[in-house]
């Protein structure tokens, strides 16, 4: 019994790691892809990694 509820802690506490993990990523990801559109933005060019923003004329 104590092994189960021992080894159930571990599983959560690895499932909780593995979120924190997950969330912080994407918080950097985002940090910085905010910080290159602003370079990019003082050099007045366009963010390559952004297709949804440039506009095609037809």
């Amino acid at each position: 019994m104590e092994l189960a509820i021992v080894l159930g802690l571990v599983v959560l506490f690895f499932a909780a790691a593995t979120a924190v993990v997950a969330i912080e990523d994407r918080r950097a990801a985002r940090r910085e892809a905010v910080r290159r559109a602003a370079r990019l933005a003082r050099l007045g060019e366009v963010d390559p990694l952004a297709p949804h923003r440039l506009r095609t004329h037809r």
